[in-house]
């Protein structure tokens, strides 16, 4: 079934395998438009493949990115339904998706409803690093209450190279609030250590989900 366009997928939802998260620069409002349309198509036939729970689709708010976020109960049956056509032809020039799973996080304000999402991405070496990162910040800064900061989840690549912290925010507002407040320089210095590179994340607005 199609989940309405407001609805944000459900991080702790039961059953997953793995998470696929693929950020593409796009460069144009229009752009964007049709890359959310390629992306959600091939999941509005009369049937969902097998193994798959949901993707949802995002759109930066500078009209530039779109970040897609699938939820599959396996990167097997993930792999099975791209090999057998689900995708249409293959473009060479588009990167895989990153193989995440759900680490760890904290709910501040649990009943609120997500408007915003912050996706930054820290580049780091090896799963030692992915960890202590992650922990540094949800044991940190990033766990005390902000006004308008729902949730931050942190998700581990798979290969061990990268961290997600997957942030739902009430609004863009409350985000730009907390850009001008003491948190991000304290975020930065809980994750400065060796082996550790922040990417950066944008603000996005969701687009549309399908759920099955």
């Amino acid at each position: 079934m199609t989940a309405p366009a407001d609805t944000f997928p459900d991080v702790n939802r039961p059953g997953v395998g793995v998470v696929l998260v693929a950020p593409r620069y796009v460069g144009s409002a229009d752009a964007q438009r049709a890359e959310v349309e390629r992306v959600m198509a091939p999941y509005r036939g009369p049937s969902l493949p097998d193994g798959f729970l949901s993707v949802s689709a995002f759109v930066s708010t500078d009209d530039e990115n779109v970040l897609t976020y699938a939820q599959w109960t396996s990167d097997d049956a993930y792999r099975a339904f791209v090999s057998g056509g689900g995708h249409g032809e293959p473009d060479e020039e588009m990167a895989e998706p990153v193989r995440y799973r759900l680490y760890r996080g904290n709910v501040l304000e649990p009943g609120s409803v997500p408007g915003l999402l912050v996706a930054p991405v820290f580049d780091v070496d090896g799963r030692d690093r992915q960890r202590r990162s992650a922990d540094a910040l949800v044991d940190g800064p990033l766990g005390k209450p902000f006004p308008g900061l729902i949730s931050s989840h942190f998700h581990l690549s798979v290969d061990g190279t990268r961290v997600l912290n997957w942030a739902e925010w009430v609004d863009e507002e409350a985000h730009v609030r907390f850009g001008q407040s003491s948190l991000p320089h304290e975020c930065l210095a809980a994750i400065t250590m060796p082996g550790v590179r922040g990417i950066g994340g944008k603000r996005y607005v969701l687009a549309g989900s399908i759920v099955a």
